[in-house]
């Protein structure tokens, strides 16, 4: 029997705002206040979030974001700096209790659970993909012939697991290694050619940038298979939104957080 999860398509927040939205749904069904949950979000302004114990300055080019009017954010989840397009990328979350959802206890197994939900609303828009486990630098990933088209990251409280992650729609490569930061020993355009040999994009593998309407529908069927959900929409409850607006300002939108100085909570 299907098992009912909540579905929130929440459109378009700021990077404190989405990442907030993220925590304040861990801490809820932590604290047995929420329901297991799968949401689409976008960004806007663009932004770049780094991973929970990166150092910000060897990973992002502040003056360029800046200029750029890219914002940056600290996630709460590990793994490393990545460039979230407005145009170009859609990202997915689910909170759930691994316990109610038969997630695995194991990260490595976790990943590949719910990664499954994604191999199969990727395939079902036709794209070729297939799951890397990654390594002690690396989250796993979907990759397309040997291409990153996904990333993923979590974080856990307790028996309660948060996993979000990208799907790259569009890939502006000159825009994106504009903000992030990587070895400046060779020219632009060869890091630019080196990254199109590791990235790609619905676009590229497609021929067309498929409408973020169905790339949602095609990763609700693919979730709903992998993990026996019956989705139904419903709307954050006002403590979440509370939570989630205290969080935005004490945490994301807090320098100390985004540049670790002294923070503590």
């Amino acid at each position: 029997m299907a098992r009912p999860w909540r579905l929130i398509r929440t459109g378009i927040y700021t990077a404190a705002e989405n990442m907030a939205i993220d925590h304040a749904l861990l801490d809820a069904l932590h604290n047995e206040a929420g329901a297991n949950t799968l949401r689409f979000y976008r960004w806007c302004p663009s932004a770049v979030s780094i991973g929970r114990f990166q150092h910000i300055e060897d990973e992002v080019d502040l003056e360029a974001c800046k200029a750029q009017k890219v914002d940056v954010v600290r996630r709460l989840s590990s793994g490393g700096a990545v460039y979230h397009d407005f145009e170009g990328e859609l990202t997915y979350s689910i909170v759930c209790r691994m316990d109610e959802a038969t997630i695995p206890t194991d990260i490595l197994a976790s990943y590949k659970h719910l990664c499954s939900g994604l191999l199969k609303g990727l395939r079902g828009l036709g794209l070729h993909v297939e799951f890397s486990p990654g390594s002690e630098r690396f989250c796993p990933n979907l990759f397309v012939a040997g291409r990153k088209v996904s990333g993923n990251s979590q974080s856990r409280r307790g028996n309660v697991l948060l996993q979000h992650g990208t799907v790259l729609r569009l890939l502006d490569l000159e825009k994106m290694y504009s903000v992030l930061k990587v070895a400046r020993t060779k020219a632009d355009a060869e890091i630019i050619k080196r990254a199109a040999e590791t990235l790609t994009s619905l676009q590229q593998e497609l021929g067309e940038a498929p409408a973020f309407e169905r790339i949602e529908e095609s990763l609700i069927s693919g979730f709903s298979t992998a993990l026996g959900a019956r989705f139904y929409e419903e709307p954050f409850t006002e403590a979440e939104l509370e939570s989630a607006r205290g969080l935005a300002k004490t945490w994301y939108e807090n320098p100390s957080w985004t540049f670790q100085r002294g923070f503590e909570q």
